[in-house]
């Protein structure tokens, strides 16, 4: 058989002048140089942001302080951006609700910020989210987005576990969740009462009393024979505690698929007959993680024709050439013996297949080939990062295959774009790859000694070099932890190449990113390339990207300062033109005026607010009335999209973080037994039952209703943190009323407070007053009442006796809030307007001991896990900087973890380690002081 004829072109020398001609247009409606002049419009226009945030642990415990830094970078450079200047980050429970948002502003490109666990909160699975304003045009999919564990120090005594599988029963799909119960000691709970409650898409859809069996087990069969998605869905269970109070736990569903997912992605396309092709394949278990698997191909006769075994993630490939007339497919067995066929996608008979490989570390190599029935046809041929157009060129195909030789210093570090253009300029084939170009810092770490004390004094070097072995300034940030306490498996960390470079720009959940770049070996850049052939990269479509980039943005760019637009009409909808327009903040002590354009449009720009405050407008037409309507301009809400990392959702928190909880413990009873009860992690319940008074009428003549404090369940207040926390009042109650839910109800979609014991709505009453429609309620929760303007609120779910006082039923369930302005809330006036945009939110400074000084803190034990955390570091123009802290007691292994930025984009990660001994005795041994308390 022949080798076919191959026709290279290379770019050594006349790289430039090959680039430089690929630009020029030979005419107008040259369909290469429109297909580069959209490219560069996209750039240009619609630039593409992407947060990253380096977190100082990768877990945490009720209690704890979360502290990051975000760098906020644009491009295929991943330059540090100019463009925002203000980055949201919320902080979202595993029943995806959002219970903390910051808004940080933006310097430099880089934001500084942390979150307090609150005691209250419960363990489980978290997420953190950041992104600009801007951002919100590309969608969420291209957010930050990161699932975290939190566990709890306090347990009630009862570890549990979760595990799913799929069943067949009859012809519906039975997903079966086995929940398991045990003390701390590892003893079954067996013979116990739960009472179980499954929902999903947060509504209650099946509820039951069971037992625990011998073993401490409940099983529980879902249907799921409509093929819901699961994601987000929840088991509530309660189960009485060895004091005979119930206990509530959440067990996240984790079973994202109804069976093993196998497909098969033919490279560039489809799979031509006659035309070599590698094929690759992604195996998804119900958990969402990879499966292993091996197998064979086979043609319709059961001739082998390759070998199928995964590598990485559930993830492989395979070379295949299809013969016309032949069909093919894989014989697939599972680890468990169990097999299963899956026919391959149907070849063409003609078609391209496009190419890339990496031979060495300085080229990139793209073949072409081609049906013998399209010899002699030209293809235009472009090559693009972040849009940034690498090479564009049409190429004349002459022989079976066409190769194109690349520079590989012409990408920058990231995932690149290949595409074959037909000649009417319409995408027919594409290909990814991650490129490791030679564009990132090279960071170097050092202390004087390998191994030191506890308490001693550590003092660390950091020398940064750009990706030409130049000294460079950077920005950085650094976080020192105890790994001996913190132990986490590398592979599974957030980094700041793995999320700048790969999952920013990637749709979709990508299990242990990290992997691909805690070493590079043949294996690692194997299995990266078959995660390129089967994610594949979605910022935008070939065929709607004219559209995209004629049409103007939904979501402008905010800056640091606050912007105000809305119109004046008259009392009709006709625009008011030079109406008065009046902005103005008694606390603030500002006032600003405008006047209204030609269409009644207003416009306040360049306000910065440091903080959340009060503004009122007032508008009055061009002769001076107020017979006008002031109407402001909102920012539509963003959705709270489902997890989309469920696959990193723990089932198995308590053996997952044994070892930091453990750690935990011992910190509440050293601090317990030395009386320093501000510093435990979570004072033990103390229950108090209240007397329920008799039914009474709780009316007054003025017809406001009224509550005794004493006759309510809760009555909760909200301190500052939690105020400047919140953007909305659903968001503050979100965080503070357990076994209360703030979700959307009806067919319009009113937020609505829900009593997740019968997930029945429970009444809403303001300042004496019953709310009675849902979308009141729902404005009341969205933002005409803000938290810091609330006084108190009660909570009424037991004391039936007051419920029935108050007009409600059996089952019946009320929530009063009272606000500090009370009955004298100001009437309506359409002129008048009162809003509270959110300002930015404070941020705390990092607490670091000092134990080079004589005092009682060198007696007292210290087990910090997080032992120094500094987003500020940088380094001078001689690429140095140094920074210095004092141990923990020790022994442990501590990890160095340095991250940062220089100014043209380059990107740096540098982990080092060094030993603690065990350190001079402390009279009670030692623990992690309480980093709400200490700020660490």
């Amino acid at each position: 058989m022949k080798k076919p004829i191959t026709i290279t072109v290379k770019l050594g020398l006349l790289c430039s002048l090959l680039l430089l001609l690929a630009f020029i247009p030979k005419k107008d409606d040259d369909p290469l140089s429109k297909l580069v002049t959209i490219l560069q419009k996209w750039t240009d226009t619609i630039p593409q942001e992407k947060v990253y945030l380096h977190m100082d642990k990768p877990y945490y415990a009720l209690g704890d302080t979360i502290w990051f830094k975000g760098y906020v970078t644009i491009g295929s450079r991943h330059q540090l951006s100019a463009l925002s200047g203000a980055l949201y980050v919320d902080l979202i429970t595993e029943q995806d609700s959002v219970i903390r948002s910051l808004k940080l502003p933006i310097t430099s490109g880089m934001v500084m910020g942390n979150f307090t666990l609150n005691d209250d909160f419960q363990q489980g699975s978290y997420r953190i989210r950041a992104y600009t304003r801007w951002m919100r045009n590309a969608g969420e999919d291209f957010f930050f987005d990161k699932t975290f564990t939190v566990g709890s120090i306090f347990n009630d005594n009862i570890v549990t576990k979760a595990s799913y599988q799929y069943k067949n029963v009859g012809s519906k799909p039975v997903l079966t969740a086995l929940l398991k119960y045990t003390d701390e000691e590892g003893k079954a709970l067996g013979n116990r009462d739960v009472n179980y409650q499954v929902f999903i898409n947060k509504k209650r859809v099946w509820i039951k009393n069971v037992k625990t069996d011998a073993l401490g087990s409940v099983l529980i069969d879902i249907d799921n024979d409509k093929h819901v998605n699961l994601a987000g869905a929840y088991i509530r269970t309660t189960i009485t505690g060895s004091d005979k109070q119930p206990i509530v736990r959440d067990f996240p569903i984790k079973a994202a698929l109804a069976q093993t997912d196998i497909q098969f992605f033919p490279e560039s396309g489809d799979l031509v007959n006659g035309l070599a092709s590698h094929v690759a394949f992604k195996a998804v278990g119900v958990d969402g993680l990879g499966v292993t698997l091996k197998g064979k191909v086979v043609d319709n006769e059961n001739n082998e024709i390759a070998t199928i075994e995964t590598l990485h993630a559930g993830m492989g490939s395979f070379t295949l050439r299809p013969v016309a007339g032949k069909t093919y497919s894989a014989n697939i067995t599972f680890e468990d013996g169990t097999t299963k066929t899956i026919a391959l996608p149907k070849a063409v008979n003609e078609g391209y297949v496009l190419s890339v490989y990496q031979p060495n570390k300085d080229s990139v190599l793209v073949r072409i080939s081609v049906s013998p029935a399209l010899l002699q046809s030209t293809v235009n041929f472009i090559a693009h990062t972040g849009g940034e157009t690498i090479f564009a060129s049409p190429i004349k195909i002459n022989s079976a295959i066409t190769s194109v030789w690349l520079d590989k210093k012409s990408f920058p570090s990231g995932i690149a774009q290949f595409t074959l253009f037909n000649s009417a300029g319409d995408p027919v084939n594409e290909r990814i790859a991650f490129i490791r170009s030679t564009d990132i810092m090279k960071l170097s770490l050092k202390t004087a000694k390998a191994s030191y004390s506890g308490k001693d004094r550590v003092q660390v070097e950091l020398n940064a070099a750009d990706s030409k072995n130049k000294a460079t300034a950077g920005n950085f940030s650094v976080t020192v932890i105890d790994e001996t306490k913190v132990p986490f498996n590398e592979t599974l960390e957030t980094t700041i190449f793995s999320d700048i470079l790969l999952t920013s720009d990637l749709k979709g959940y990508i299990e242990k990113p990290n992997y691909y770049f805690t070493k590079e070996t043949d294996e690692v850049n194997k299995a990266l390339d078959n995660l390129m052939l089967t994610q594949g990269y979605r910022r935008f479509s070939w065929k709607e990207i004219a559209k995209t980039v004629s049409e103007k943005p939904a979501f402008e760019v905010e800056g640091l300062g606050l912007t105000i637009t809305g119109k004046v009409t008259n009392l009709g909808t006709k625009p008011s033109v030079g109406a008065k327009v009046t902005l103005m903040s008694i606390i603030a002590g500002v006032t600003k005026t405008t006047t209204t354009d030609e269409n009644g449009r207003f416009k306040f720009d360049g306000i910065f607010m440091t903080d959340s405050i009060k503004w009122s407008l007032a508008a009055h037409n061009a002769k001076g009335s107020d017979k006008v309507k002031l109407i402001l301009d909102t920012i539509p809400k963003i959705r709270l999209s489902k997890n989309r990392n469920l696959a990193d959702v723990s089932t198995d928190i308590n053996t997952t973080l044994k070892t930091y909880i453990d750690n935990g413990k011992k910190l509440d009873d050293i601090y317990e037994k030395t009386g320093q009860l501000d510093k435990v992690q979570r004072l033990k319940e103390v229950r108090i039952k209240a007397r329920r008074l008799k039914a009474a009428n709780n009316i007054s003549p003025q017809g406001v209703l009224r509550v005794p404090e004493q006759s309510a369940d809760r009555v909760i207040t909200f301190d500052e943190n939690e105020v400047a926390n919140c953007v909305t009042l659903a968001m503050c109650l979100q965080a503070r009323l357990p076994g209360i839910s703030v979700e959307p109800r009806g067919e319009f979609g009113y937020m609505a407070l829900i009593d997740l014991r019968t997930r029945g709505q429970m009444s809403l009453i303001l300042d004496g007053r019953l709310i009675r429609t849902p979308d009141e309620v729902d404005e009341i929760l969205q933002g005409s009442i803000q938290p810091e303007d609330v006084a108190k609120i009660l909570l009424v779910r037991t004391n039936q006796a007051m419920i029935n006082s108050l007009g409600g039923g059996e089952n019946s369930s009320f929530i009063l809030i009272m606000t500090k302005l009370g009955a004298s809330r100001r009437q309506y006036n359409p002129n008048i307007a009162n809003i509270s945009p959110k300002g930015f939110n404070k941020v705390r400074e990092f607490y670091s001991p000092r134990y080079d000084r004589p005092g009682y803190a060198n007696k007292l034990p210290d087990l910090r896990t997080t032992v120094y955390w500094n987003p500020y570091l940088k380094t001078d123009a001689e690429g140095k900087a140094s920074f210095n802290f004092f141990n923990a007691d020790g022994p442990g292994n501590y990890k160095v973890i340095v991250e940062g930025i220089n100014a043209a984009g380059e990107l740096g990660r540098q982990v080092y380690n060094y030993m603690v001994e065990e350190g001079p005795a402390t009279t009670t041994g030692f623990t992690r002081p309480r980093q709400r308390a200490l700020n660490n």
